[in-house]
């Protein structure tokens, strides 16, 4: 019989974050090369198209999921299923809410240009999944710690161009 472990809620919120800040190294470190060798320019474009990939794999599966739950396609089911570990979000530490925004300020002073970069990721995440898994509203970020708020806060819109399957940031055909 296999023996059943628990964690103690603190310590998994620590390992969740840490699991996270590896992720915000990652994204970055690939960011900062595909700068170094490509161009802001270019490397903003490679960057959003990775992302938009990723948003679209990601909300095809939690659509499948939802389905075979019988869920309808909202973003309170989406957020019912979310593959996110929202442990790691916790709104007790302010503008350190976030995990990924916690690491990635950290370059902000060295590296510019990914002042930029940063919130294209919550931006084009965050859009690309309500648009594809609901098919019916879009999104926009009101408020992000990464260019200065205290939180980061979001609103979801009707939007007849998700309605007919066109997406912010690229399409599902072509991918970005």
């Amino acid at each position: 019989m296999k023996e059943e472990k628990s964690m103690e809620y603190g310590r998994a919120v620590g390992e969740v974050r840490k699991a996270c800040r590896q992720f915000a190294m990652l994204y970055f470190h690939f960011a900062k090369v595909l700068v170094e060798r490509l161009g802001e320019k270019k490397a903003k474009e490679l960057i959003q198209q990775a992302v938009f990939e990723l948003a679209l794999d990601r909300s095809d599966q939690l659509r499948e999921t939802a389905e075979k739950q019988g869920l309808d396609f909202t973003m309170e089911n989406f957020m019912r299923i979310t593959d996110l570990p929202m442990i790691g979000w916790v709104k007790e530490l302010g503008r350190n809410h976030c995990p990924y925004a916690e690491t990635w300020v950290k370059y902000f002073d060295e590296y510019p240009w990914f002042r930029e970069l940063a919130p294209l990721y919550c931006d084009v995440i965050d859009t690309t999944n309500a648009e594809n898994f609901t098919r019916s509203l879009s999104h926009r970020i009101t408020e992000n710690v990464l260019t200065g708020g205290e939180t980061c806060e979001r609103e979801y819109f009707k939007s007849d161009r998700a309605a007919k399957g066109e997406l912010t940031y690229g399409t599902k055909e072509g991918k970005a």
